[in-house]
């Protein structure tokens, strides 16, 4: 080999060239990755509680998970941390599970679970399982700084900017810290109850029925035969207008044994600045988009986003 490059000077400079032009072309090409990407048969659980002891988090939610969990096809080993206000259960699969059906297969068996959490505690989150040696900050994180309470800057947030970023390429996920989620609260009036012989496990089941799907039929197509359901779009006004039970040919609402108002959840921490409520934006990138080009487009867009904001509010790379 030595020998025929030696003899051939010309050729030689040639191919050395070709590979200095093809150095050159690639170099900018080339990908830049914080962590390499890695997929792991493995997911997590994550619930929050706010002001509940390890032994209440174990006992009213982690329990329940893990029995849930281990009815999942294809689970290992199930490994599970109670801590003070937080639940966080590692589930690990099979290598030859496909880890996106195991998902689905995850959040059908929490369905049950998710009705029975204890009052003030967040809906579980599936979440794909990342070692400690692999973790790092946040991708990209912005707060949004405005004069407006910080459950409607939170409100306001979800729905005009976590569309805009859900949109564009590269983006898998966007989250809002801070403030609180609107939500629903009944009143129950015990003495109404106890006049009415109904008890709150009576309401609870008749409230629970307002979200189940309705069957609709069957649609053949194809030679396929798809199943239809409907569900009825839940408010304020069909929930006071529910029926809990029936006697004596009288029905009763739901309205005639409480208050039904909306509300907002606990707020679990609240920032200020400049005399202006800030909540925090979290963004997430698909794994495998590339971190330098979503983080420059990100850049790019959020500008554009706040220009067309309907709302008075700043937005601050962080």
């Amino acid at each position: 080999m030595t020998r025929f490059f030696l003899r051939h000077p010309v050729t030689t400079w040639m191919i050395f060239s070709a590979f200095v032009v093809l150095a050159v072309y690639a170099l900018p090409r080339l990908q830049i990755e914080a962590i390499p990407e890695v997929d792991l048969p493995s997911l997590s659980v994550r619930t929050s509680w706010n002001g509940a002891s390890p032994q209440a988090i174990q006992r009213s939610i982690t329990l329940p998970i893990e029995e849930a969990v281990r009815k999942v096809h294809g689970v290992e080993t199930v490994r599970s941390t109670s801590r003070s206000g937080r639940s966080t259960v590692e589930v690990e699969f099979n290598r030859d599970i496909d880890i996106d059906f195991a998902r689905l297969e995850l959040n059908e068996q929490l369905g049950p679970v998710r009705r029975d959490l204890p009052l003030n505690a967040s809906q579980p989150q599936v979440v794909a399982f990342v070692p400690e040696e692999f973790q790092t900050e946040d991708f990209f994180t912005f707060s949004l700084e405005s004069p407006l309470s910080a459950n409607e800057l939170r409100d306001l947030a979800e729905t005009w900017i976590v569309p805009a970023l859900l949109s564009l390429d590269g983006v898998a996920d966007a989250r809002v810290q801070g403030g609180a989620r609107p939500l629903i609260k009944i009143l129950l009036d015990r003495s109404k109850l106890e006049l009415y012989d109904i008890t709150a496990d009576v309401v609870f089941a008749a409230i629970d029925q307002l979200d189940e799907l309705t069957s609709a039929g069957a649609i053949r197509e194809h030679g396929l035969e798809k199943l239809v359901s409907l569900r009825d779009p839940v408010n304020l006004q069909r929930i006071e207008n529910a029926v809990i039970v029936r006697k004596g040919g009288r029905s009763y609402t739901l309205a005639m044994l409480g208050e039904v108002r909306q509300d907002f959840e606990d707020i679990s921490y609240f920032v200020r600045a400049n005399n202006k409520n800030v909540v925090q934006v979290t963004v997430d990138k698909r794994s495998n988009a590339n971190s330098v080009t979503v983080s420059r487009q990100l850049r790019h867009e959020l500008p554009l986003i706040e220009a067309r904001l309907p709302f008075e509010a700043n937005l601050h790379i962080d």
